[in-house]
């Protein structure tokens, strides 16, 4: 079993927290209505199609990561678990968490959340940001080891034709 699988493993856990957290908020703002945005163009539709948007790429991060632990650790659906499918997952799932974390992080209220209670609205939109900017830096660090991995085997073996990770 490759070593970076730890990392998918890892992203997982960090898309399962963030899936969390953010399913608790939509809760929460259906209920009681969702928070407006930092700025003039913050409105509370806009804090909501991006909690919506985040909880859509946490839940993506979450399925994919797992299945790919699941994929590299048995041997099984090869195409899948190929360095070609590894690399594109992890570009396109790059984007979407540095996407909807800039976007998030540009709207979110609240600044330090000093003087605020323990558990807070501000301090909840504050871990959410901080577990998008941490997936996007895990499959950053994910996507890594799998090219240091490919180039390490290839070069050891000496393999040049069609190869799975």
């Amino acid at each position: 079993m490759p070593a970076y699988t730890f990392f998918y493993f890892l992203l997982g856990l960090v898309g399962a927290a963030e899936t969390g957290v953010l399913a608790y908020l939509v809760n929460k703002f259906e209920d009681q209505g969702y928070p407006a945005g930092r700025g003039d163009n913050g409105t509370p539709n806009q804090m909501r199609v991006l909690i919506i948007l985040l909880l859509f790429v946490a839940s993506w991060t979450t399925l994919f990561a797992l299945a790919f632990v699941c994929f590299l650790s048995r041997g099984s659906f090869a195409f899948l678990a190929g360095l070609g499918a590894s690399l594109l997952w992890l570009v396109v799932t790059i984007i979407l968490w540095a996407v909807s974390t800039t976007l998030f992080h540009r709207i979110r209220p609240g600044g330090e959340c000093r003087g605020e209670a323990t558990i807070s609205i501000c301090r909840q939109l504050e871990t959410v940001e901080a577990l998008g900017w941490t997936a996007v830096g895990l499959a950053a660090l994910c996507m890594i080891a799998a090219l240091f991995a490919w180039n390490s085997r290839r070069t050891y073996t000496g393999r040049r034709g069609a190869y799975r990770v």
